[in-house]
């Protein structure tokens, strides 16, 4: 069976629920990156009408995705560091700047920085980058911030490392996965 990078990669609660608290995001991307398997690597999705996140496995996901990933661009220390500057800055400008399309305009100029000549995930890092600001401006929980911090440098990541990505639909699991 393929490798599937998915919560279960990571320890459940009491409660048999995932939880990234603890989970550094050089901790996340090394066990994202431990599930390549010949230059691919298989994300489960689990999608709701609020938000796309990590599936809890693939039975849980609503679909996945294969990346084809050029591990010899594989750099983690950069890719955190692109992802704590991104962070900072949402931070920053989070409740300062009255009119959203201010706020959306140094964003988006921040992850054209951040995604320098590729653009595979740049909407993805975009997306992600204006819920951490909205977040940071709500005052949310930190542990909601965190899960969202892991998702923005996951996006990072695969920006930097995949060349190419394709949507596996739920209906074609079993012939992709064997399941």
């Amino acid at each position: 069976m393929k490798k599937i990078f998915a919560c279960d990669r990571f320890a459940a609660d009491e409660n048999k629920e995932f939880s990234f608290t603890g989970v550094t995001p050089e901790k996340y991307l090394e066990t994202m990156l431990s599930c390549i398997e010949n230059g691919k690597l298989y994300i489960a999705h689990k999608e709701d009408d609020v938000s796309i996140e990590l599936a809890a496995d693939l039975t849980d996901a609503s679909y996945a995705k294969r990346y084809v990933i050029d591990v010899a661009k594989m750099d983690i220390a950069g890719i955190i560091e692109k992802e704590q500057s991104l962070s900072n800055i949402c931070k920053e400008i989070s409740g300062k700047i009255k009119r959203r399309s201010i706020a959306r305009e140094i964003l988006k100029a921040e992850v054209i920085k951040v995604a320098a000549e590729k653009r595979m995930c740049i909407k993805n890092i975009f997306n992600r980058a204006l819920r951490l600001e909205k977040l940071y401006e709500l005052g949310a929980p930190d542990f909601v911030i965190h899960n969202e911090r892991l998702y923005l440098v996951e996006n990072i990541a695969l920006n930097a490392f995949a060349t190419e990505c394709e949507v596996i639909g739920i209906e074609d699991f079993s012939k992709v996965f064997g399941i």
